[in-house]
């Protein structure tokens, strides 16, 4: 047996809400490493193409799902997910909790520091009824089964915009922010299965083609070795020490447009973006209730400027700082 897992995230753009890195795990019965192209074995109970309307639950590059759906099909993946590996988060904040993976800079349990920030408060599902989740449940996990598998865990790593500025200032730019989240992950990955063979899938960090120096220091206890770094691929080698099972494993493979070679990374980028929408949504519905005729924001570009314009006075009244909403970068 060998466990898949991909790594992706979602809001690395933005100017307002969060940085959010998420990871997904399934179990298959694979002497080595497994194939992160799942599609074709999972033919019948999952779909790579967001649009039509067939049960089967759909799997694919975030971006891609959101722009065809909206937020349906990302709720659908990510809740129906957590239902197979046996959790069903009724709200935000036990969704949250469920998936909430040790950092190293101790924050990732820290709320938000903005009065918007109510996960509680937020029930699940938000946009798809509690059937169409378990429907997708049932798809994946009968899916799996017939390969021998079966859903294991997924693991979510936010940084709103307070966490994130610190992690910027203590790491130096964003691009390294973004690997300190995702050395979270890989270390959570890396603790569970300490005796058997991995094999994790992760998007390039904006065209980043060099990962060794970081994950030496990411994993300094291990030997980490450099199978290729080419101008398409970075691949890497963790031997784990003191490891039981003495062939033991963890191979990284690293690659643009990862979430279309790996089910696992699609279905990581699909959870990470979730999480960040459920995330605006509360930002959100806070300053609508405020200001009359506010027009939503999804952070982004010259628009997240006019939402800051917009909320101005009631940021003001309310004692709501600057770092609290916007990105240092």
């Amino acid at each position: 047996m060998a466990i898949l897992v991909g790594i992706d995230e979602a809001g690395y753009g933005p100017h307002l809400g969060p940085l959010v890195v998420a990871a997904a795990a399934v179990r298959l019965p694979t002497p080595g490493f497994p194939d992160p192209n799942l599609w074709g074995g999972l033919r019948g109970h999952v779909r790579k193409r967001p649009r039509g309307t067939s049960s089967r639950v759909v799997i694919c590059d975030s971006k891609d799902a959101y722009a065809a759906r909206g937020p349906a099909p990302l709720e659908r993946a990510t809740l129906g997910f957590l239902a197979a590996c046996g959790s069903a988060p009724e709200t935000l904040s036990a969704l949250l909790e469920t998936t909430c993976v040790p950092s190293a800079d101790g924050e990732a349990r820290r709320a938000a520091a903005g009065p918007w920030q109510r996960p509680a408060a937020l029930i699940l599902p938000l946009h798809e009824e509690t059937g169409a989740v378990a429907s997708a449940a049932d798809h994946l996990a009968r899916g799996l089964a017939r390969l021998g598998g079966r859903c294991e865990r997924l693991w979510i790593n936010a940084a709103p915009a307070t966490r994130f500025n610190r992690l910027v200032r203590a790491t130096g730019n964003k691009a390294a922010a973004l690997f300190a989240l995702a050395a979270d992950l890989l270390g959570a990955v890396h603790r569970r299965w300490p005796d058997e063979t991995i094999h994790v899938t992760m998007d390039r960090h904006g065209g980043r083609r060099y990962y060794a120096e970081l994950l030496a220091q990411a994993f300094p206890m291990e030997q980490v070795s450099t199978i290729d770094e080419s101008p398409g691929l970075s691949l890497y080698s963790l031997p784990r020490t003191g490891s039981r099972a003495r062939l033991a494993e963890m191979r990284l493979t690293i690659m643009n447009r990862c979430e279309q070679f790996s089910l696992a990374t699609a279905l990581a980028s699909m959870a990470a973006k979730y999480v960040r929408e459920l995330h605006m949504h509360q930002l959100n519905a806070y300053f609508r209730l405020r200001v009359p005729g506010l027009r939503p924001t999804a952070g982004y570009g010259r628009d997240a400027w006019r939402f800051l314009e917009a909320i101005a006075d009631v940021r003001r009244t309310e004692g709501v700082p600057d770092a609290a909403l916007l990105r240092c970068r």
